[in-house]
């Protein structure tokens, strides 16, 4: 469990580690089956998928950041991570 929001990644990312948190996880790697590199999950599937590939890690996770923080805005009215 992330108990630590000091880290440098939740800084980065506040909705990803919101997310970790409270609601699902974020899986990193290669899914023959959806077809992306980073997914985000909850106890009923796939929330958001990304691309296929990144030039960098840092360019998926920022992807993942604003997908996620726009599906919690939508789907929860919550816009801001704490």
């Amino acid at each position: 469990m992330v108990k630590n929001n000091k880290s440098g990644l939740l800084t980065s990312y506040p909705h990803l580690g919101e997310w970790v948190r409270n609601f699902g996880t974020v899986e990193i790697g290669h899914c023959g089956q959806t077809g992306s590199f980073i997914r985000v999950l909850d106890e009923g599937g796939i929330v958001w998928k990304g691309h296929r590939t990144y030039r960098t890690l840092d360019a998926a996770l920022a992807d993942a950041e604003a997908g996620v923080s726009r599906w919690m805005k939508d789907e929860l009215g919550i816009t801001d991570a704490t």
